[in-house]
């Protein structure tokens, strides 16, 4: 130990971990923005109808007065591969709550300067560029495919950024301006370690999509995640394109696994699904959440989709859940332009938006950048906007590491027959982070 070389290979390490953490949230990023919703054109989802109950859930008004503090939001937007135009809809709907409800941040009102990227990188630095020339105090981004080239010039302009999930070491290892709500490596292996440790289970079988991103993601955290948990691993690598799974799931059936985690997107998954059916596997089924969309509902049987967990940071559908229910709620009253409300979408931009101005709460006098980022860090624990139960803390201590990361907590969701989150459970999975 202690030897430079040793160094110059664990600042490698770091380097590529980073980036299998970016690469693979390009890769599955680009398909959450496709989203959940129905395709029949009237997935606008209503909310609360009776002006009694929207009043209740909105809370008394506090209008905010003065000159307006400046918030950036950034967003993919529109590609070819996806819309995301939703989540500034739902952006500009939440700071409009805010400003007639809450007070806007320090009785100021919210002003949104958005920028869409198109999913390009040169398109995320001058996306910043123009956050920095129109002096914004914070920029809020969501699930944006190109974080980094985003935050790199808001970083060395001093300016707060708050994202719902984003990689890079650099990044999350920032502790001065950069705060990430999600934790990318617990919502990947907490998910299958949680099951494991309620099913008494000691091993967890891993079906992964044969691509250098994803492997290479599992590769540079799992030994490590697993060890911590206990568990013992296998992995297995299939193809892109492969349409019959059933003999790689065969060797899952036929192995001690009392678990299966699937990390693909929606067609991987089916076939990885149909395989484990075909092979007779009686074990427990989890899978990341980009696995499960209308294709999937489609193709999987309600029997087989029953049961099964996915992750989230949010309580999409949730109708009982009272964060929901005001996301609903605001939306309802304040955005009647966001074309579908029951997404994961529109909701990540409500949450990264009502965190950042969660977190200002306590600020006063001068709202500049650095005393918005002094804010930010000194908040105390509180309850994640739309998390169902989450609480989150940007002060740097959810990971030693990434101290950027502000919470290590998500959400176990059950699925229904229909293939809908039934059941959400709040899953705190700091200490399988040890060593990292």
């Amino acid at each position: 130990m202690g030897h430079p070389e040793e160094s110059s290979r664990g600042a490698a390490t770091r380097r590529r971990r980073a980036l299998a953490v970016g690469a693979l949230l390009t890769l599955l990023l680009a398909v959450a923005a496709c989203g959940n919703g129905d395709d029949d054109g009237s997935s606008n989802t209503p909310g609360p109808a009776d002006r009694e109950e929207l009043a209740q859930l909105l809370g008394p008004e506090d209008q905010a007065s003065g000159e307006p503090v400046r918030i950036g939001m950034i967003t993919d937007g529109m590609t070819q591969a996806f819309d995301a135009r939703d989540e500034l809809r739902a952006v500009e709907a939440t700071a409009q709550f805010w400003n007639e409800h809450r007070g806007g941040i320090g009785g100021r009102p919210i002003e949104v300067v958005s920028c869409e990227t198109g999913a390009d990188p040169a398109g995320g630095a001058d996306c910043a560029n123009q956050m920095v020339d129109a002096n914004v105090v914070a920029v809020a981004l969501g699930q944006s495919t190109v974080a980094e080239s985003i935050w790199e010039p808001l970083h060395q302009a001093g300016i707060p950024s708050m994202f719902f999930q984003a990689a890079g070491d650099d990044l999350n290892a920032d502790p001065d301006t950069s705060f990430v709500i999600s934790n990318p490596l617990t919502t990947a292996f907490g998910l299958p370690i949680s099951v494991a440790e309620d099913e008494g289970t000691d091993e967890v079988a891993f079906v992964v999509i044969d691509v250098p991103v994803a492997v290479t993601f599992f590769e540079s955290f799992g030994q490590q995640i697993l060890e911590n948990a206990g568990l013992d691993y296998e992995l297995v690598r299939v193809p892109p394109g492969t349409a019959d799974m059933t003999s790689q799931m065969s060797e899952i059936a036929d192995s001690p696994a009392g678990v299966v985690q699937v990390i693909g997107n929606d067609a991987f998954c089916i076939a990885a699904f149909q395989g484990l059916s075909a092979a007779g596997y009686d074990g427990r089924i989890t899978a990341i959440s980009q696995c499960i969309t209308d294709a999937t509902r489609q193709a999987i049987p309600a029997d087989q989709l029953q049961g099964m967990y996915v992750t989230s940071m949010v309580a999409l559908g949730a109708a009982d859940d009272p964060t929901y229910q005001l996301y609903e709620a605001v939306m309802s009253t304040y955005g009647q332009d966001v074309e579908d409300v029951a997404n994961n979408v529109p909701m990540v931009g409500y949450t990264v938006m009502a965190t950042l101005a969660t977190s200002l709460e306590g600020i006063s006098g001068d709202i500049t950048p650095a005393t918005v980022a002094q804010t930010i860090k000194a908040a105390p624990d509180q309850a994640l906007p739309g998390g169902g139960g989450l609480t989150f803390r940007c002060g740097g201590s959810a990971m030693a590491t990434w101290p950027a990361v502000c919470t290590n907590q998500w959400l176990r969701a059950t699925l229904d027959a229909d293939g809908q989150p039934a059941d959400y459970e709040a899953v705190d999975s700091t200490e399988i982070l040890e060593g990292l």
